[in-house]
């Protein structure tokens, strides 16, 4: 009986061990997700502008390009790896209505035969630099008008994620030479061609936002 005891108690204060060990192992791990690095850098941003007719008739928008082994968020779109998307505002030039619309610059710029008209600049972008822009891009007054027109967006992306001052002025030609002053360079920007189903207006601003395809004949 004793011995019957004894191997009772062995096992008892063998699994009180266990326990105890793994309650501290338990207390010490980190359930938390695995924080993001904002300092990592994870994409390009380019501020791009051209000029169809001199002085009158241009548009200026941005593009971002994923640089990271992942899929990243990009204002309400989500961006595979290697892939880009531009996003501009526009009017009646897009059928669908005024406001934001990603990917349309994709299939109407990215074409040789406008190489020379369009100028970019790249800037890398931090982790922490494109949550930024996501939520400058979500919280947009989206709407277009002369003075909240397209180089009115693409500047004040740009600035909220640089820390640049450019301003937005009513005549093309003179954007256009704003960011050729900053350093832009012709022709430069090969933008990802994308299909047809990854091209959206956004519908709303803020925890209104959302994506709605595009009428797909009012892409080109």
């Amino acid at each position: 009986m004793r011995i019957f005891l004894k191997k009772c108690l062995a096992v008892f204060l063998a699994v009180i061990t266990v326990f105890s060990i793994s309650a501290v192992a338990l207390a010490n791990y980190d359930f938390t997700p695995e924080k993001q690095n904002d300092d990592e850098v994870v994409a390009t941003m380019y501020l791009c502008a051209c000029v169809y007719v001199f002085p009158v008739s241009g548009h200026t928008w941005i593009y971002v390009e994923n640089n990271s082994d992942r899929t990243l968020r990009v204002g309400l779109y989500d961006l595979p790896s290697g892939q880009g998307v531009s996003i501009g505002s526009f009017s009646f030039s897009v059928a669908d209505g005024w406001g934001l619309y990603y990917n349309v610059e994709a299939f109407r710029e990215n074409n040789k035969d406008r190489e020379d008209i369009t100028w970019s600049i790249p800037e890398e972008l931090t982790a922490g630099e494109l949550q930024t822009l996501t939520d400058e891009l979500v919280d947009y007054y989206n709407s277009w008008g002369f003075i909240r027109n397209c180089s009115f967006f693409a500047f004040n992306m740009w600035n909220a994620v640089t820390g640049d001052s450019y301003f937005s002025l009513l005549i093309p030609a003179i954007t256009l030479l704003m960011v050729m002053i900053g350093g832009a360079k012709r022709g430069a920007l090969d933008m990802y061609f994308p299909d047809p189903s990854q091209v959206y207006r956004q519908s709303g601003s803020g925890s209104e936002a959302k994506l709605v395809p595009l009428n797909r004949t009012d892409i080109y």
